[in-house]
C-alpha cells in the first residue's frame, strides 16, 4: 500500500485505512464508555456511594488500550508495505479484543446489579429498623422465607 501510494500519488487508499483507524479507536472508545455506563447503573442498583474512582479507571483504562492500539498501529504501518495486508487487521482485531473485554464487564455488571448483593441495603435498613423483639421476629422469618426461596431453585 505504502509503495503504491509512493508510486502512483493516491491518497484514498491512505485515507481509507485512516478512516478504519479511527473507527476502531471510536469503537473501543464507546466499549469503554458503555462499561462505565454499566458500573455506574449497577453500584446506584447496590445502594453504593458513586464517587469519581470509577472515572479515574476508566480514563486509565482508556490509557492503557491507547498504547495497545497504537502497537496495532505501527504493525498495520509496516503491514501495509506488504502488497497481501490491505487493511489494517491487527487494529482490529485489537479492537475486536477490546470490546470483547468490556462487554464481558458489562454483563458482570449486570449481573451484580440484579443478584442478591443489590438487595442489600434494603436489609439492612429492616435491620435498624427493628426496634422491638417482635419485629425482628418478622424480619428473621422474611430472611428464613427468602432462603428458602433461594435453595429451591
Amino acid at each position: 500500500m505504502i509503495m503504491e501510494f509512493l508510486k502512483t500519488g493516491d491518497f484514498s487508499m491512505i485515507l481509507t485505512r485512516v478512516y478504519v483507524i479511527l473507527a476502531m479507536w471510536a469503537i473501543m472508545c464507546i466499549g469503554v464508555c458503555m462499561d462505565l455506563w454499566a458500573g455506574v447503573n449497577s453500584a446506584r442498583a447496590r445502594g453504593e456511594v458513586i464517587n469519581s474512582g470509577g472515572f479515574r479507571r476508566t480514563i486509565g483504562k482508556l490509557g492503557d488500550y491507547w498504547r495497545i492500539q497504537v502497537m496495532a498501529l505501527i504493525f498495520d504501518v509496516i503491514g501495509s508495505c506488504i502488497p497481501w495486508y490491505e487493511y489494517p487487521y491487527a487494529s482490529m482485531i485489537v479492537t475486536a479484543a477490546i470490546v470483547l473485554i468490556e462487554g464481558r464487564s458489562v454483563w458482570e455488571n449486570e449481573r451484580a446489579k440484579k443478584g442478591n448483593v443489590a438487595k442489600l441495603p434494603a436489609a439492612i435498613r429492616d435491620i435498624i429498623n427493628c426496634t422491638t423483639a417482635k419485629s425482628a421476629e418478622e424480619l428473621l422469618k422474611k430472611i428464613k422465607e427468602l432462603d428458602d426461596g433461594q435453595k429451591a431453585t
